[in-house]
């Protein structure tokens, strides 16, 4: 069977290979590749119209070959279908129940990953791979999870988006992920910008040899969600720059408990437990920014339990479950909050 793809793949043009690699909608359940077609019409066979669905064909990932995928979305859970050989594994994430999100892009390779706890009750991630360029079919599983826009909220995007310009001073590259990163409606409240960590292990007559301890990263708290943009470690740097980068999206509800701690005399360690399920996240500063983490994780802990009480009179208050619709500024201290 391989030598039979690779024999096709022989008699493709460059671009019909390179368009052979792009994620694509299946419109309609016949239209679902063989492999899938029996447990997806098991599982969403009955429903009256075709739910969102993306195929993501295996691709070049940046050091092996990606396993294929199938992605649906329907009735505010995301269904996730690996194949393995002539066998597929369905993982099946309820939105309630989904903690965090991380997007990641390095040139032609992209990707999302889905975390938190299954259908079945197991705490599990999925990650699904695709060419950077199909990356608008992605945009419905996206939204599912981050803050719905909220142009009524009284916040101008390019005022909040102003706050990010002294770190756009520092990195251009971290500055304008960030911008685009808010969502309108979200208000930022915290900005803490990490460069790369290194420390020196040996020093050769007039050279000195490093260890990194941290690539460069920016974390930023908002009034609904916690977000980190940091290099890839599997890029290569070029210059001092890495290309791309990824991104990790936390409501504040899935936050479970913060935690600051050092490790030895040159870093602190902010950890977050993320619920359901506990899985962890973690980010590595300089000692120097001690006090400015300190007031980080005062912050996370106090809004998260408010947005975890404001969950909960919602669910309360609410007859019936709705599946959700798809200047100048002066620059922040790096010592206080925005």
């Amino acid at each position: 069977m391989t030598s039979d793809l690779n024999g096709e793949l022989s008699t493709m043009t460059g671009a019909r290979q390179t368009m052979s690699s792009w994620a694509k909608v299946i419109e309609s359940p016949e239209a679902v590749p063989k492999v899938y077609r029996s447990s997806f019409n098991t599982v969403l066979g009955h429903e009256p119209t075709m739910p969102y669905t993306v195929f993501a064909p295996a691709i070049a990932g940046l050091r092996h070959r990606t396993a294929e995928k199938l992605l649906c979305e329907a009735h505010g859970t995301i269904y996730v279908w690996e194949r393995a050989g002539g066998q597929v594994a369905l993982t099946a994430y309820p939105k309630e129940t989904i903690s965090d999100l991380e997007m990641g892009e390095i040139l032609l390779f992209s990707w999302i990953t889905v975390g938190g706890v299954t259908q079945a009750g197991e705490v599990s991630a999925s990650t699904i791979e695709f060419n950077t360029a199909t990356s608008r079919h992605f945009a419905r599983f996206v939204s599912l999870i981050r803050p719905v826009p909220d142009p009524l909220a009284g916040l101008a995007l390019d005022v909040e988006q102003a706050k990010f310009n002294y770190l756009a001073a520092a990195s251009f590259k971290f500055g304008s992920f960030a911008c685009s990163s808010l969502i309108e409606g979200e208000q930022v409240h915290q900005i803490v910008w990490q460069p790369k960590i290194r420390k020196p292990l040996t020093r050769l007559g007039k050279f000195t040899f490093y260890r990194t301890l941290s690539l460069p990263h920016v974390v930023v708290l908002t009034d609904k969600e916690f977000i980190v943009i940091q290099d890839d470690e599997r890029t290569r740097e070029n210059r001092g720059v890495r290309y791309g980068g990824k991104w990790r999206y936390v409501a504040l509800k899935h936050i479970d408990a913060v935690t600051l701690s050092a490790q030895g005399d040159d870093v602190l360690t902010l950890s977050l437990t993320l619920a359901p399920g506990g899985r962890q996240l973690e980010s590595i500063f300089a000692v120097s920014l001690k006090e400015q983490l300190a007031r980080l994780q005062a912050s996370l802990e106090n809004m998260s339990k408010a947005a975890k009480g404001l969950s909960r009179s919602v669910v309360t208050s609410t007859p019936a479950a709705t599946s959700p619709s798809p200047a100048h500024h002066e620059p922040p201290d790096l010592e206080n909050d925005c």
